[in-house]
């Protein structure tokens, strides 16, 4: 096996290596032209891999686990303290039933519905110019807090509306500028103590029959040993249904720049929406950026793409560079609505790591995101509703997507115009 090969980030050009943002790993790849790559960030030694047999290994629990590897501000905004993604083996495969076990085929169509209802009856009210980013916020929001079992009518529109923007902060507050890192811990600290309360009112008063339902799911949610989860991280965990599920709003704004900012990808689309439907939805999951790359440490020196990589080494899987891998996927850099035409499906029910938006492998023993269908159920809705049920103008915008902005969505939020 061959030895990683090592670059030497300057002190001087860390502001402008950052800047390249979800292109910065290929940056260093090419850097020292190889597929596997060691930087030195100030003291910090970090290993970068991509790819199909990258994934493959990097979800293998014997070559890698999680426990330890993801970054404090991370954990402090984005995914909280003690949450599922924190765990593994035993632990982590326990607390994870909880979340599948929420994704059953009948709570998808309930949540499917339930979605479709509320983007429809949003939509319907709109008269004139909107952002298509902020109707998703607060769309998916309220529905996937109605879902989950909270009742929302016991607040005020604009308590509402400031938890759903909280949701958002937490992700953008992750890895930005310090300003926001604050606000993101801000916004965290309000949305658990939000959260603790619900967890600590369906411990009280439980309600028979809504067992099924995440928040009574997650009041009564135990560890290994038979002992209620804390508080603190029973509010953690519901939170981790209802923030990744109101990022979804990145994706519904990026799906608002690919019909609407070039016109063709709309026309074609609806020319045949069903059979390109989830076609186009697994397309769009691919080519632009969402999550960037997920952190794990080595517990073997493991092989990947013929390097070494050392027993306790820091190594990050490239999410974004493993869905533009000119080795494994034809032409990464177009976006071809047909390109999973007739694999659309496998792509998130069986395929393990050809796609990787929302991590890969296996859904309940790995840490690949249990979310991944609620994702599609969201954006068949919203997807639905854009080309088949409203017409829009679309107003003159800045449609760029910043590549050193996390999360990234256009700049203009997407405008669109409805009479």
């Amino acid at each position: 096996m061959k030895q990683v090969p090592e670059t030497k980030v300057k002190l001087t050009d860390v502001k402008e290596l950052m800047n390249k943002g979800y292109n910065l790993l290929q940056e260093l790849r090419e850097e020292v032209d190889a597929p596997v790559v060691k930087a030195e960030f100030l003291t910090k030694e970090v290993t970068a891999v991509y790819g199909e047999e990258a994934a493959r290994k990097f979800y293998d629990p014997k070559n890698f686990k999680r426990e330890g590897a993801m970054p404090k501000p991370v954990l402090k905004t984005l995914f909280g303290e003690g949450g599922v993604q924190t765990l593994d083996g035993e632990e982590h495969h326990h607390r994870k039933n909880y979340f599948m076990d929420l994704m059953s085929p009948d709570r998808m169509e309930a949540y499917h519905e339930l979605l479709a209802k509320n983007v429809s009856e949003e939509l319907g009210k709109q008269h004139g110019e909107f952002e298509l980013f902020d109707l998703a916020n607060k769309v998916l929001f309220n529905t996937i807090s109605e879902w989950s079992g909270i009742n929302l009518e016991r607040y005020d529109s604009k308590t509402l509306e400031k938890l759903a923007r909280n949701q958002i902060s937490m992700i953008s507050g992750a890895v930005t500028s310090p300003i926001d890192h604050i606000k993101g811990i801000k916004d965290r600290n309000e949305s658990e103590k939000w959260a603790q309360d619900l967890i600590e009112e369906a411990r009280k008063h439980p309600v028979p029959g809504k067992e099924h339902l995440a928040l009574y799911a997650f009041a009564h949610a135990t560890d290994l040993y038979g002992e209620l989860l804390p508080v603190e991280v029973a509010a953690v965990e519901l939170l981790n249904i209802i923030r990744p599920t109101v990022a979804l709003t990145v994706w519904v704004a990026l799906m608002g720049h690919a019909l609407f900012a070039e016109r063709n990808v709309y026309e074609e689309v609806k020319g045949n929406f069903g059979e390109l439907q989830d076609s186009f939805i697994q397309e769009m999951r691919r080519y632009y950026p969402f999550f960037p790359m997920l952190p794990a440490i080595a517990v073997n020196d493991v092989e990947i793409d013929g390097y070494l990589i050392a027993k306790e080494s820091f190594v990050v899987l490239d999410l974004y560079g493993s869905n533009h891998d000119e080795r494994t996927i034809t032409s990464p850099g177009q976006f071809d609505v047909k390109r999973y035409v007739g694999r659309a499906k496998d792509i998130s029910y069986k395929e393990e790591y050809e796609m990787i938006a929302q991590g890969g492998g296996k859904f309940r023993e790995m840490h690949r995101c249990a979310g991944e269908w609620i994702t599609l159920h969201s954006l068949r809705v919203f997807s639905d509703q854009l080309v088949n049920k409203y017409e829009f103008t679309v107003p003159q915008q800045d449609w760029t997507i910043p590549m050193n902005q996390f999360p990234t969505y256009p700049n203009s939020k997407v405008l669109l115009f409805k009479e």
